[in-house]
């Protein structure tokens, strides 16, 4: 074949089609600097590092194909909607007074907590955390609604363009592909109700859960359709915790297949491509994720217990790209013997057609460098 470019080479790999050789798709958790407390940084870029630098390192010196990331924001809070925060010994209480009254949420804070005197609406780091969620009632919800209210499209559209120009330039320079993330479903409304919290409301409280999920789905179709305006190339949905790690098939299937494929289908009708994140919990709900109507999955961990990524490929491969490769948690971790071998067996048993490898789900600036370096060589030696 004639060579691609990097965007074109990633963007026929999610579509299935044939590509001059396999992609190989970087991402890169800088963690944050709670997060990194005793260990090194091995990231070969400074940690304050440019976005411009980062991806240029990634093409240009790794030879790979990084993704340039664009950020939309489709929503502003409806007029004056004040925050507070305070202490309450070692209990940080945050709230908001919103037309619909207060909402409130409140965290042990401790040295392990990483936002300093913030409590933001979506971090993992809420869960662990939480006193009080900030969603527990239909109340709180419209009180979060208010904060959370849509913008004109032209006016999103306008005020991206206007704030993502340079990495539009940067991926039009390098000629690589774009990529915004829209959508976190369940993953979002864990951060927002507390996991144990919302695994019992989708049972004692469906519509709750249902009512927050609609009014997200809203917002993701009025983003998805800003994106398709800027030219916005893949469309990712974090569904990182949208597996049987928390839900049966039957509850997913309940509140997440009508949208997730509404929301799919806007995609495509913008010419656009799908990505949904998910990693662990896979293997009890492969028909749902067959059943999808995304282009790929990005973060299937082959190396967790229990997978069969013989049975993942067979039943995902045929209609969707797969975007996986070496372990974060048992390949990087461990070093670059462990990643080299996880990353030749992943090309010798899979692909070409519909394989990106990507690491499972990133490295991170605390991991042996040299794990990403053996992941790459074994890439590069492979076409």
């Amino acid at each position: 074949m004639a060579p691609m470019s990097s965007r074109e080479r990633v963007l026929a790999a999610i579509r299935r089609q044939p590509v001059d050789h396999l992609p190989c798709v970087g991402f890169f958790n800088p963690l944050l600097p709670a997060q990194r407390q005793g260990y090194t940084w091995n990231f070969p870029w400074r940690p304050d590092a440019t976005v411009a630098q980062q991806v240029a390192y990634q093409a240009e010196v790794l030879g790979i194909d990084p993704l340039v990331t664009i950020g939309v924001t489709a929503t502003a809070p409806q007029g004056e909607c004040p925050a507070r925060v305070w202490h309450d010994g070692d209990v940080l209480h945050k709230s908001y007074a919103t037309p619909a009254g207060e909402l409130h949420a409140a965290v042990r804070s401790n040295e392990l907590w990483p936002h300093g005197e913030d409590i933001p609406f979506f971090s993992d780091f809420n869960v662990g955390h939480f006193v009080e969620p900030w969603l527990q009632s239909g109340a709180d919800l419209a009180c979060w609604r208010c904060l959370q209210q849509p913008r004109a499209l032209d006016e999103i559209v306008a005020t991206a363009r206007a704030q993502t120009a340079d990495l539009f330039d940067l991926a039009s320079e390098l000629g690589l592909a774009t990529m915004a993330l829209a959508g976190m479903g369940l993953t979002g409304a864990m951060h927002l109700f507390g996991a144990s919290e919302l695994c019992l409301l989708t049972i004692e409280q469906p519509e709750l859960v249902d009512a927050y999920l609609q009014a997200e789905h809203e917002l993701n179709l009025l983003q998805i359709a800003a994106l398709g305006e800027l030219g916005v190339d893949i469309v990712r949905r974090n569904g990182f915790y949208e597996t049987a790690d928390f839900y049966s098939p039957a509850t997913l299937q309940q509140f997440l297949k009508a949208r997730l494929d509404a929301e799919a289908r806007a995609v495509r009708q913008a010419g656009m491509v799908s990505a949904y994140t998910v990693h662990t919990g896979v293997m009890p709900v492969l028909d749902h994720l067959a059943g999808l109507e995304l282009d790929s999955l990005m973060g299937i961990d082959p190396a967790v217990d229990g997978v069969d990524f013989d049975q993942v490929w067979e039943r995902l491969a045929p209609t969707k790209a797969l975007w996986t490769g070496p372990s974060s948690t048992y390949h990087i971790w461990q070093g670059p013997a462990a990643t080299r071998q996880a990353t030749r067996q992943m090309l010798d048993r899979y692909g070409p057609t519909g394989l990106i490898l990507s690491q499972c789900v990133s490295s991170h600036s605390i991991m042996p460098w040299e794990s990403t370096l053996a992941m790459v060589d074994e890439w590069r030696r492979s076409w």
